[in-house]
């Protein structure tokens, strides 16, 4: 199955080939690369989703051409729900989703069937990000800005203070795994699909938070998890951003591993504090990009 990025792309390879080529065109692939704002590798992969569907067809030494304009809207049903998620993630960061929305409004809105929409509610339901309102409406879960602050001051109080409670006691083998998840992330970070990154991260902060033993503890990590999980639809990668990431949580762990919880403790306070800041060094500059018709970017 596709990932959000990687179906996000081809929708915008179908777009851009049906607006500016005609059947039987010669496909630059440098070129979209530089429109879409990605490297040639997810451009080609797309392209090959396209040549497998008819509508590009390869020709060795000569790349690819447009085979049969008409078939390069014709998109799945799979297609459209993972890129209606994103859409309405992004309408959820912007704060364009508040209040009760009927689902004829939504329908209305994203252009799409009743039963790729209900798909993507059903999974923003899974997360607790949208609730159904008594009669015909949806209420969405407030993932802006002051939402994203406030989880982050909320974390940086449970999570440390988590490692320090009694009786604590984290998962060696678990921790042991994700620290080498870690290690091949940070060593392939350019090459990683965003999403991908993202799960390692909550994932991360997850099984930290099992130490403790508290399912309510855990519950509220996976709120936070999936707030920011929206919030990633606005911010456009930093990889050498990720990468220290990915660096200061192995510190976490190795800590964690040779028994000194004042030590982890310490090292998650610092890390919250540094992602908070780095988070709201650039969320005005992001937020405009988006309104401003700008696309997200990200590792392939």
């Amino acid at each position: 199955m596709q990932t959000p990025l990687q179906a996000r792309i081809l929708d915008q390879l179908r777009q851009l080939l049906s607006e500016v080529l005609e059947t039987g065109d010669r496909i630059n692939e440098a070129e979209i690369s530089d429109r879409l704002g990605v490297s040639r590798t997810p451009v080609r992969r797309a392209l090959q989703q396209l040549q497998a569907e008819g509508a590009v067809e390869y020709e060795q030494n000569r790349g690819f051409r447009l085979a049969d304009i008409t078939l390069l809207l014709k998109s799945s049903d799979a297609e459209q729900e993972m890129l209606l998620d994103e859409r309405v993630m992004r309408d959820m960061a912007l704060g364009e989703l508040r209040a009760v929305i009927s689902e004829r409004a939504l329908m209305q809105k994203y252009a799409v069937a009743n039963g790729v929409l209900m798909s993507t509610l059903r999974r923003l339901m899974r997360d607790h990000l949208v609730e159904p309102s008594p009669g015909r409406g949806w209420i969405f879960a407030d993932v802006g800005p002051e939402a994203l602050a406030n989880g982050y001051r909320f974390r940086q109080i449970i999570e440390p203070a988590a490692i320090l409670s009694d009786e604590y006691q984290p998962d060696a083998a678990a921790l042991r795994a994700i620290d080498a998840d870690h290690a091949h992330a940070i060593a392939n970070i350019e090459s990683m699909d965003r999403r991908r990154l993202f799960d390692l991260d909550a994932r991360f902060h997850r099984l930290v938070a099992q130490g403790a033993n508290t399912a309510d503890l855990v519950d509220a990590i996976d709120r936070q998890n999936n707030i920011r999980r929206v919030a990633e639809y606005l911010a456009f990668v930093r990889p050498e951003r990720l990468r220290q990431s990915m660096i200061e949580h192995r510190g976490v762990i190795a800590a964690l591993l040779a028994g000194e919880r004042q030590a982890a403790a310490a090292l998650m306070r610092i890390h919250l504090r540094i992602s908070k800041d780095e988070t709201f060094a650039h969320m005005d500059e992001d937020l405009d990009r988006v309104r401003g018709g700008g696309r997200l970017t990200g590792a392939e």
